[in-house]
């Protein structure tokens, strides 16, 4: 069982990317993982992100 919270932020900014009014679910990950957190589709989708995963970055679309 997870417990789930949601929480409304006026704004996340990840370096030059922002992004205003969004919601966000916070909740203990222990998935045998290190990891920081997740960032879900519909984050990637609304800030245009491009993952490139051969260097681990994230950057904006055009």
């Amino acid at each position: 069982m997870e417990v789930v919270y949601s929480k409304h932020f006026d704004h996340i900014q990840i370096d030059d990317i922002l992004l205003e009014n969004f919601e966000v679910e916070i909740g203990e990950m222990d998935y045998g993982l290190e990891m920081d957190g997740i960032l879900g589709f519909y984050f990637i989708r609304s800030t245009n992100l491009v993952i490139d995963l051969k260097d681990l970055r994230i950057t904006k679309g055009g």
